[in-house]
């Protein structure tokens, strides 16, 4: 009986930390807190999955951007999402882009902007505000131009626990290729664009694009987002 007891509170303990966070609790600091061994935690974590499935609970324990955290199950993303912001979901168009970073990287604006066909350093901007991306060094070539990576925060986002995760890029092809065509009906009659450096941003960013027509256009087609909140 004891032994039982003693097993029972260190699966609540489990489950109070995962509770507890805003972002996935690793494995590691699991083991910190509890002295468990990783094998005892995955087997808590699996018995406690089980138990929210026979018991028809609306949540689950997930294993996603190298760590553990309690995911809502997909058949209410619907219903969960409209508690969020519509900024918060990402355009088609910067969909595309994150899309071609993740299989593509690291990968620099002039390749993005090869297979896009469009410009796209506004959504670049947008998608290193959300912190989905990150610069991540230089390409050796004349020029220097910028590589891009995705973060952590992109694993989170989508609901993954690594990019191995990811479905087969060609999988993605019709998506992308209607994403473009959308796009580039929306950029007519788009020109005066100006590039200004980004001298206080503490990250680095090649350029900042500012255009003078209409700034909001491109980040304003909101759809949405893959993510499971």
């Amino acid at each position: 009986m004891e032994q039982r007891m003693n097993t029972m509170n260190m699966k609540h303990i489990i489950e109070a930390l995962l509770i507890a966070t805003d972002t996935p609790l690793s494995m590691q600091k699991i083991v910190e807190i509890t002295g468990l061994h990783k094998d005892e935690i995955k087997r808590y974590i699996d018995e406690l999955n089980e138990e929210y499935s026979l018991s028809e609970r609306a949540f689950e324990i997930k294993e996603i951007a190298g760590g553990y955290q309690i995911y809502t199950l997909s058949q209410f993303a619907d219903w969960v999402s409209t508690l969020h912001d519509r900024k918060s979901k990402l355009s088609k168009a910067a969909l595309e882009t994150i899309a071609i970073i993740a299989y593509h990287q690291p990968i620099t604006r002039p390749e993005i902007e090869r297979l896009r066909g469009v410009d796209s350093s506004w959504v670049l901007e947008t998608l290193l505000q959300k912190g989905l991306v990150k610069t991540c060094g230089r390409l050796p070539v004349p020029g220097r131009p910028i590589k891009y990576a995705t973060t952590k925060e992109f694993l989170r986002y989508f609901g993954i626990n690594d990019l191995s995760d990811l479905p087969r890029e060609e999988d993605f092809g019709e998506r992308v290729a209607g994403g473009i065509a959308d796009e580039q009906q929306q950029n007519v009659g788009r020109e005066n664009f100006r590039e200004i450096p980004d001298e206080t941003s503490g990250a680095q960013k090649e350029e900042r694009m500012i255009d003078t027509q209409d700034a909001e256009d491109e980040t304003g087609q909101d759809e949405s987002s893959e993510k499971l909140y």
